[in-house]
């Protein structure tokens, strides 16, 4: 069947001569990989910049059930990112999150609105930051847990399901902010504090949701140091 959605591009890989395999968060499908034929082709009047991490498209999909690998049929920018990839540190951050972000989705191969529009007005507001873009990936992260059945609601509960230490009176009160205020916030923390505050967050995903470490994670913290 033919199905028309929005979009949320993840990564994508080589797949043949000319075309690609994308991985890409629906809004009416959830997370799936589709095929892009010929987008490398010289011929292609689309450049497969469309396919850069965290772009928004909106698609035409082929969807059989009986098949793991979909495909696309038309895309066009749903909405266009002035900032995302052409800076640095967000670039990385973008990298990085969308590693982790593919790995959570793993599970969520239905559809699921709510997440799907936080995570789009999370990139929107994201690509729109000037200054203060050094935390939205702990942020991110927090943030999107209810949505996906983590109830990161609570700092005990996150520091409880590692190994961790209980955070220090301040810290504790710089992970509810973050929590709870909107990004760009002004939350002030040593690197070391950012450093240990994402380990934990990780290591709490890897406990419940069973994702390995990101490949990412070292040029994360390269770029950010």
């Amino acid at each position: 069947m033919i199905v028309k959605s929005k979009g949320i591009v993840l990564s994508y890989m080589k797949y043949g001569d000319t075309s690609i395999i994308a991985r890409i968060f629906t809004e009416d499908q959830g997370y799936g990989s589709y095929i892009v034929n010929s987008i490398r082709s010289q011929k292609s009047k689309k450049s497969i910049g469309y396919f850069q991490p965290f772009t928004m498209l909106d698609l035409v999909l082929y969807v059989k059930e009986t098949r793991d690998l979909q495909r696309i049929s038309e895309f066009k920018s749903h909405h266009p990112l002035h900032h995302i990839h052409q800076d640095l540190i967000k670039s990385t951050i973008t990298l990085f999150l969308t590693e982790v972000f593919s790995k959570l989705l793993q599970s969520e191969q239905s559809p699921n609105p709510e997440l799907y529009n936080f995570a789009e007005e999370s990139i929107k507001t994201f690509d729109g930051l000037k200054t203060r873009v050094e935390n939205f990936h702990l942020q991110f992260l927090l943030k999107v847990g209810p949505f996906l059945g983590y109830a990161i609601d609570d700092i005990d509960n996150l520091f409880s399901s590692t190994d961790k230490l209980a955070p220090s009176h301040e810290n504790h009160g710089v992970m509810d902010l973050l929590m709870k205020e909107p990004y760009g916030y002004e939350i002030k923390m040593a690197r070391e504090d950012r450093a240990s505050m994402l380990d934990t967050i990780l290591e709490y995903y890897e406990h419940h949701a069973h994702i390995s470490k990101p490949k990412s994670l070292e040029v994360l913290r390269s770029v950010l140091n």
